[in-house]
């Protein structure tokens, strides 16, 4: 079942290929925040929202209690992770091809769970990413 459900979904993320990049990035987004919702990451966010008194032990927290691909830091006015593995469980477990579109799902991801940590809106970079052929993937947030 699984495998037909990836199957099914790497043919509707080979459709949105055939859209503009910003409606594949919109709807791919939302794939993101429904992962984030879904896994149990938006509660862990929430609860490190509440409970951290500054960014510097938000971040922290997030990369101890949310192992994700790459570890967060504060770079001037940016936060940033270089992952060298891909982050998204799907890929990792060969349910979905990895594709620059399908990239764009974990940028949602990023965004929603930063911006209940964080209190505030964010804007969500994808520098770099394994879909486009690079060997790391670069998220960069502006805060």
């Amino acid at each position: 079942m699984l495998k037909r459900a990836g199957e099914i979904l790497n043919s509707i993320i080979k459709g949105l290929d055939k859209v503009d990049l910003e409606t594949r990035k919109k709807i791919m987004e939302l794939c993101g925040e429904a992962c984030a919702r879904s896994d149990g990451d938006l509660k862990v966010a929430k609860r490190i929202a509440e409970e951290a008194v500054d960014e510097e032990e938000i971040l922290a927290r997030i990369n101890k209690e949310n192992i994700w691909c790459g570890t967060w830091t504060r770079k001037g006015n940016t936060i940033q992770t270089t992952c060298i593995k891909c982050g998204c469980p799907l890929v990792r477990n060969n349910v979905i091809d990895v594709t620059g579109t399908f990239c764009y799902c974990s940028r949602g991801w990023v965004k929603k769970i930063f911006e209940i940590l964080l209190k505030k809106p964010v804007n969500v970079e994808l520098e770099k990413s394994f879909g486009l052929g690079d060997k790391v993937c670069k998220f960069v947030l502006y805060t």
